[in-house]
């Protein structure tokens, strides 16, 4: 909830700073050259920067939820093994020792 109120406070001061800088600008990227609004340049860089951030996130969140998936399904796979083991455990104790050895009985 603070890093959206933090996004929507952030997003408030670059529109402002946005639009008290309105000047016509000339922007020239290789060998296009063209006149525009400083606002629109303002508003475009954050928008693509804002656009680059999230789609990194998402990745990271993907990759993230995936390896969720993996340990969750390791960890079943876990417990399943373990509860086996236990089974047999009680199972071998709950069986009679074996029959002792002949010497024994003979004294």
């Amino acid at each position: 909830m603070m890093n959206l109120l933090f996004a929507f406070v952030f997003a408030l001061l670059v529109a402002v700073f946005a639009v008290q800088n309105s000047l016509p600008v000339t922007v020239s990227f290789l060998m296009w050259s063209f006149q525009t609004s400083l606002v629109i340049i303002i508003l475009g860089a954050a928008t693509f920067g804002a656009m680059t951030i999230l789609s990194l996130s998402l990745l990271v969140q993907f990759k993230l939820r995936r390896t969720i998936t993996k340990l969750t399904e390791t960890q079943r796979q876990l417990e399943a093994e373990n509860h086996e083991l236990k089974a047999k455990q009680e199972i071998q104790q709950e069986t009679p020792q074996e029959i002792q050895p002949q010497n024994q009985q003979n004294c």
